[in-house]
C-alpha cells in the first residue's frame, strides 16, 4: 500500500478526510497542517514531513494506526498521536521518514 506523499497531502489539505477510531465509525477530519522536516541527505532518502488532521470529535484517542479514508487518495492507515485537544476536538498528528 503505497502512503500520499507531501504534495498530494498539500493538494488536498482542504479535501474532508475520515478516520476510523473505533470499528465501524468514522470521523471526519481536515488537514490542518502539513510540515516539513529534516531535507534528506541523498536522494535515495524519502523526504521527511508530518501532517497535522484536525477532527472535531472531542474524544481523545490513544496513538495507534487507524484506517484513513480520502475521496482521491483512497484507503491507508496512518500511526496517528494526539497532539492538542479543547473544546473544539484533537488535532492528530502522522510523521513520515
Amino acid at each position: 500500500m503505497a502512503l500520499p506523499t507531501k504534495k498530494q497531502f498539500e493538494q488536498h489539505s482542504q479535501d474532508d478526510f475520515t478516520i476510523e477510531f473505533l470499528p465501524g465509525e468514522r470521523f471526519p477530519c481536515e488537514i490542518e497542517e502539513v510540515k516539513s522536516g529534516l531535507q534528506a541527505q541523498n536522494e535515495s532518502r524519502k523526504e521527511q514531513f508530518s501532517v497535522v488532521f484536525a477532527c472535531s470529535e472531542p474524544q481523545v484517542f490513544e496513538q495507534g494506526v487507524y484506517p484513513v479514508s480520502h475521496s482521491e487518495l483512497g484507503d491507508f492507515e496512518l500511526f496517528l498521536v494526539p497532539i492538542f485537544g479543547d473544546d473544539q476536538g484533537v488535532h492528530y498528528e502522522a510523521v513520515f521518514t
